[in-house]
């Protein structure tokens, strides 16, 4: 029998330690997930979180292991946190302690995430019949000052979220209504929530054009300054090309400048100006290491997918390339080889999904 009251957080990063406090202070049963035991270990032996910023207090956590069916047995509901290049592993990991009828949300599912864990948990032999979904973006923006100290600074006025199967929906935002009141709301389609992918317009060009600041680990507030009107106005011509790759595929997508404005109520006539007016972006500082998932996540499950979606339907997309091909020549992998390309994805079905 699935437990409603129980919410199984998968991931130990920001998003999953700000997750699992907000829900276990909203009064759920909550449980963690880390991948090592050294993950694990790392955590306070009383599993008392203090979270800080939008929502306050210290959270006790009923359960935080690395035993994945220890931690989503009897969950209705399973939020996963963790950056979408991991979610191969993950749905591997899940795949034979998976129930009937429980619900994967991926907080965000970044580009096809439900895609990718369809086909995984296939392959991995699951037959369970579960929901699997997306969110178009984490409802938080979050940071963790140290180890169980998350703090959120800020929470999305709306996030679409939707089922693999469009049928579902409604069902997983009935499960989701009470976590996350007047929050979350049904999507269309996975290519709604897919195409509406913001991480890879706001973190990887950004990352790339101050590599070397990253680089000499120099402090700086990632959004406010490490987003100049140059850099915005880069960032606006990479977002066109995902717009119009959207509107190949039938599917209206709001800007990066709408989005800001629906999402944060940060106003300005530029995009620049919607950055610096976001008081949730105002103390959010960059990466130290150059090794991050701004690269990472968001070329590999962002920008690859989006080159390919738009190569499929005829739609170019040169800034994105661009951005695929520097990042792949700094950081010397090829990412369109490592990435969700036209063999972990099948783009004729999404064709055949929209219609084209």
């Amino acid at each position: 029998m699935l437990d409603k009251n129980k919410v199984a957080v998968i991931s130990s990063g920001n998003g999953g330690q700000a997750m699992a406090a907000y829900l276990k202070l909203a009064g759920f049963y909550v449980t963690l997930y880390a991948r090592e035991e050294e993950r694990v270990a790392m955590f306070p032996k009383d599993r008392v979180f203090k979270l800080r910023g939008h929502v306050e207090g210290d959270a006790v956590l009923d359960c935080i292991s690395c035993n994945m069916s220890e931690v989503i047995k009897d969950a209705q509901l399973i939020m996963v946190t963790t950056p979408a290049q991991y979610h191969p592993i993950i749905a591997r990991e899940m795949a034979a302690c998976l129930t009937d009828g429980q619900i994967i949300v991926l907080n965000p599912g970044r580009t096809f995430g439900t895609y990718v864990i369809k086909k995984t948990l296939e392959e991995s032999g699951c037959d369970k019949a579960v929901i699997i979904a997306e969110a178009e973006t984490l409802v938080f923006a979050c940071r963790c000052v140290r180890i169980a100290e998350p703090f959120i600074h800020g929470i999305k006025d709306h996030v679409r979220v939707a089922a693999h199967t469009v049928s579902d929906t409604p069902l997983v935002i009935e499960a989701l209504s009470d976590k996350f009141p007047g929050i979350m709301e049904g999507a269309e389609s996975t290519l709604h929530t897919s195409f509406t992918n913001m991480g890879m317009v706001f973190h990887p060009l950004p990352i790339l054009l101050n590599i070397t600041r990253v680089e000499n680990k120099e402090k700086f507030h990632y959004y406010t300054q490490g987003i100049t009107p140059l850099v915005a106005n880069i960032l606006e011509r990479l977002d066109k090309e995902r717009v119009a790759v959207a509107e190949a595929y039938g599917v209206e997508v709001l800007s990066a400048f709408d989005w800001m404005l629906e999402h944060y109520n940060a106003d300005g006539e530029t995009l620049y100006e919607r950055i610096q007016n976001n008081p949730a972006y105002a103390n959010i500082f960059a990466p130290t290491d150059i090794d991050t998932r701004y690269v990472f996540e968001d070329v590999m499950t962002g920008c690859v997918p989006m080159f390919y979606a738009g190569k499929a339907i005829g739609v170019d997309t040169p800034v994105i390339n661009s951005a695929i091909l520097w990042a792949s020549t700094i950081y010397e992998t090829d990412f369109k080889q490592n990435g969700r390309n036209d063999r972990v994805v099948d783009f004729d079905a999404l064709l055949a999904q929209a219609g084209r």
